[in-house]
């Protein structure tokens, strides 16, 4: 049973690889976007180092290769990991609709 509020939007559909700098447990690290919606993102951590333990609290400080503005400053808890993968839940959804968010990774890959 499907248990997010809002659709994920898969950012490979768009034919783009971004990656953010996430802060969590009193380091930065480098996280590729796998999917985003307004309540989460799903995010793969490759750099080798511990994966984050369930409900560790994080902030998205920014994008790398992107900028969207309301992708700043986005607090999150950890709401799963799976591999070198982890979910995110945003304590606050983002400040964009689904369809925005759509609207905003089209003229990204345009």
């Amino acid at each position: 049973m499907e248990r997010r509020r809002h659709a994920r939007i898969f950012l490979k559909a768009y034919g783009l690889n971004q990656s953010c700098r996430v802060h969590m447990g009193g380091a930065d690290r480098i996280a590729q976007i796998i999917d985003i919606s307004p309540g989460g993102s799903r995010m793969l951590l490759a750099d080798g180092n511990a994966m984050p333990e369930l409900g560790v609290r994080g902030i998205l400080l920014r994008g790398e290769n992107f900028r969207l503005a309301y992708l700043n400053d986005v607090a999150y808890t950890v709401a799963w990991v799976n591999g070198s993968e982890f979910g995110a839940s945003f304590d606050v959804d983002l400040d964009a609709s689904v369809s925005g968010l759509q609207a905003d990774l089209a003229d990204l890959a345009g």
